[in-house]
């Protein structure tokens, strides 16, 4: 475990480093003192340190709030690219008005940092906390019933505009791609990879079984785009209100498909952090038909077969429960499939199987 020295250590040395590899990218070369350089808890794919760059210029001194993300050794494939976030977090600025933070510099020489690495501009909110649940404790349980349910519906306006960016400038997602990408391709390329790394030679004919049921009977898709693939609360930063969306982030396996995935896994991961934690679940985030009666208003469109998408993203929490990521953030896979998420997935599919 890292000593309060070490980590001090480690932060004066990131300073020496990413200071003048900051001066040489910006005009006139001028020299950059790093300052308030902090290590908060690691994400499962990059290393995040947040610090402040200062540098002055002919028009006097300027200060910039910066968060760096580094690249780790990771087990799981699909995480092994921390550029493959900046490439996805580019291209959503470049093409919308969708909340992300901006990202102006990044590095592939790993002799700068020890790993490749992109800078991006710092923002102000608040995020509601995983551990302890925000249907348990903290600022988002502080608020209002109402002022909840305003938060939650803001999260997904600001998702919707996420999902209307079009599919095809997402293209490095998906070389080759003619046809709008559809949930038989997001099983495939994303769900499949993850089973396939997951399970490391073992059998999960629950899981096995329920990824073909799912594949066989994947309804078509009304509408393709990006897949933020960690939809969720806690990915959304909220203004200091805690109603209106500051920033989405974190999309470190972002892939294509219907935005149904999306949808399905904002709602899911309600269940998870109270149900499966045995808290009780707040008041103010909708669920069931309340959701998809919203979900339908704002995406302008029916989604009768939104169950189909419940059990897609309840298998897709299964499989990440069956191999630990092999890094400082080890998930501790279980012996056997944890009850509650396999009784979840026997409960969207069979809702789906029934209503067809």
């Amino acid at each position: 475990m890292m000593t309060q020295t070490d980590s001090n250590a480690a932060m004066e040395d990131f300073a020496g480093r990413i200071g003048p590899w900051l001066s040489a990218r910006l005009p006139g070369l001028p020299k950059v003192s790093i300052s308030d350089a902090s290590e908060p808890a690691q994400g499962f794919s990059s290393r995040t340190i947040l610090f402040t760059a200062r540098w002055d210029t002919g028009e006097g001194a300027q200060a910039r709030r910066l968060v760096a993300r580094i690249q780790r050794d990771v087990a799981v494939p699909m995480l092994a690219d921390v550029f493959h976030q900046y490439r996805v977090m580019r291209a959503i600025a470049a093409h919308s008005a969708v909340r992300v933070p901006k990202i102006d510099f990044a590095e592939s020489d790993p002799t700068v940092l020890g790993a490749p690495f992109f800078l991006m501009d710092r923002v102000d909110g608040r995020v509601p906390p995983d551990f302890p649940s925000y249907h348990q404790q903290g600022w988002f349980a502080d608020l209002t019933t109402a002022e909840r349910t305003r938060a939650w519906w803001n999260g997904i306006e600001e998702m919707a505009r996420l999902h209307r960016i079009d599919w095809r400038n997402f293209g490095f997602l998906a070389p080759q791609q003619e046809t709008a990408p559809d949930a038989v391709f997001y099983l495939d390329r994303f769900v499949g990879n993850w089973f396939d790394w997951a399970r490391d030679g073992r059998a999960f004919p629950v899981i096995a079984e329920a990824l073909a049921t799912l594949r066989a009977a994947a309804p078509p898709a009304d509408q393709s785009g990006l897949v933020w693939n960690d939809a969720r609360l806690g990915n959304t930063m909220y203004d200091a209100a805690g109603t209106g969306v500051a920033a989405l982030f974190d999309f470190e396996v972002a892939t294509l498909g219907p935005p149904e995935v999306d949808l399905a896994h904002w709602v899911y991961l309600d269940e998870v952090f109270s149900e499966n934690f045995g808290v009780p679940r707040i008041d103010g985030l909708p669920r069931g038909a309340e959701a998809v009666a919203g979900f339908e208003r704002i995406y302008g469109r029916p989604m009768p077969r939104f169950s189909y998408y419940m059990a897609v993203a309840a298998l897709k929490i299964l499989i990440l429960s069956v191999r630990n990521y092999g890094n400082d953030k080890d998930m501790g896979a279980p012996a056997a499939l944890p009850d509650f998420l396999v009784r979840r997935l026997e409960h969207y599919l069979g809702e789906f199987m029934a209503g067809r």
